[in-house]
């Protein structure tokens, strides 16, 4: 039998050497068990394509527009119930002030220089660190 896919599009956006990150709501964090830190972006609706599920997903989640500059990581599972793939994309150039939806309780723009000091899981950093230097290369 084919599991359904379910395809989630999340953007790691920069504003010079700053990285937005989302704190879930309490009650997302208890209904997923989940540390409770997120970059923006969501699932994909049937009829969507990639770069305007992602679009959407962050005019409901943060009310920006970024520029996309290049896809940074992808992580593919296939699960019991599902085949999850989530695709994470370096951004940069966000446009609009942040207003975060009610999934979450609030929003850092984190130093890059001092990232390490932060409280994120140790596998966000490295998402981060990836996407920085996609974004840094873009740059030049």
């Amino acid at each position: 039998m084919m599991k359904p896919y379910k395809v989630v599009a999340k953007a790691i956006i920069f504003d010079q050497n700053r990285v937005l990150i989302l704190r879930k709501s309490l009650q997302e964090r208890l209904a997923k068990d989940s540390h409770g830190w997120d970059f923006p972006g969501g699932t994909l609706e049937p009829d969507e394509s990639l770069m305007d599920g992602l679009s959407r997903e962050l005019q409901e989640e943060v009310r920006l527009s970024v520029k996309v500059v290049a896809p940074a990581y992808i992580y593919d599972e296939v699960q019991e119930e599902k085949h999850m793939m989530i695709i994470k994309f370096a951004c940069h150039q966000p446009s609009g002030e942040v207003i975060i939806s009610e999934e979450h309780e609030s929003y850092h723009w984190f130093d890059l220089d001092s990232l390490h000091h932060t409280s994120i899981p140790e596998w966000m950093k490295e998402e981060i660190r990836r996407a920085e230097r996609i974004y840094k290369e873009f740059q030049k």
